[in-house]
């Protein structure tokens, strides 16, 4: 690696949120008495992790497009448990989940593109907008659809898919846990994003508008047409990822992913987004779930309360909006 390639990498805050991984981990692992990077402890972070990364791919592009989505985890909800209701009802999905899952990926982008009619034709900010329909959502699951929570009837099909694994590991104890099979899908979500971001005039434009929306759209990007396609490809997502979710804890609870972007959106800035727009990594995003999941996991394991989750991601936030702060009076100049 030249000079020039070492000083861009350092440069970067990726860099730097990986090397705060690493040396957490090792700390952990030596504090604990080397319990953390026993198999069954790394399976177990890795399962956690899961649904926590595939939400923050969703949250990333949102904020590299110079945006807050905070309805993602109400439009999961909804969908997924909508989802496994008319499942229930109808009969379906007791051999195999593919339909339960269309329909909840349909859900979602129907609601995403709510999300972005309203945020691509009316130009509000769209913490506001989402803050607004995170409530809208949640009140047509619990108020006007009243759904229920679903746990001994779940079909069989979303159980099977939810129990299905990768492999095995047992620890001292000889104690099972199991790789599951879900984790495939965080990894192609993972890199199906950077090729987007990378590849694609769409992940350009997505870069493009949250630099500057003007700018972006003298330059030839169709910002109203990429908002709105944004915000429905992440309602997709969102509805999938809440069957997966649904399909892992082998129950669908409509209040079950309250708060949850309290948790994913610390992560994402910690990564790297910009709270402006126009920066954010995948690698990055991922360093910094597993920074959050693997501190998560570790509370018991170093016998502290797990109240201090909360204190966590608050003091992650700080430091991720000023992380952010710096970057943009840097770029400013």
């Amino acid at each position: 690696m030249n000079k020039a390639a070492l000083k861009r990498m350092t440069k970067r805050t990726e860099f730097y949120i990986f090397l705060v991984l690493i040396a957490m981990c090792i700390a952990i692992e030596i504090i604990s008495g080397g319990q953390l990077f026993a198999a069954d402890k790394i399976v177990t972070i890795l399962r956690s992790m899961v649904v926590d990364g595939m939400f923050a791919m969703c949250c990333l592009v949102v904020m590299i497009s110079g945006g807050f989505d905070l309805s993602f985890p109400a439009i999961a909800s909804l969908a997924s448990c909508l989802s496994a209701t008319i499942c229930v009802n109808f009969g379906f999905c007791e051999t195999n989940p593919i339909i339960g899952i269309l329909l909840a990926i349909v859900i979602g982008a129907v609601l995403g593109m709510f999300n972005g009619w309203i945020i691509s034709n009316f130009k509000l900010n769209t913490m506001i907008v989402t803050l607004a329909t995170q409530t809208f959502f949640t009140g047509i699951t619990m108020g006007l659809l009243q759904l229920k929570e679903i746990t001994s009837k779940l079909p069989k099909g979303f159980r099977n898919m939810g129990e299905s694994y990768l492999f095995e590991v047992y620890n001292a104890a000889g104690l099972r846990s199991t790789m599951t099979s879900m984790f495939i899908f965080l990894v192609l979500l993972c890199l199906a994003t950077s090729f987007v971001l990378k590849h694609t005039m769409f992940g350009r434009g997505l870069y493009a508008i949250g630099g500057n929306e003007v700018s972006a759209e003298r330059a030839g990007y169709n910002v109203k047409r990429i908002k709105f396609l944004l915000y429905t490809v992440v309602g997709a997502m969102s509805g999938f990822i809440g069957i997966i979710r649904v399909s892992m804890a082998r129950q669908a609870i409509p209040k079950a992913l309250d708060g949850k972007e309290m948790t994913i959106i610390p992560a994402v800035i910690l990564g790297g987004a910009s709270i402006f727009g126009g920066e954010g990594s995948v690698f990055g995003t991922v360093c910094a779930v597993a920074i959050i999941t693997v501190v998560s996991n570790s509370m018991l394991l170093l016998g502290i309360g797990t109240y201090w989750q909360d204190f966590f991601n608050g003091l992650v936030i700080l430091v991720g909006i000023t992380i952010s702060a710096v970057q943009a009076k840097r770029r400013n100049g």
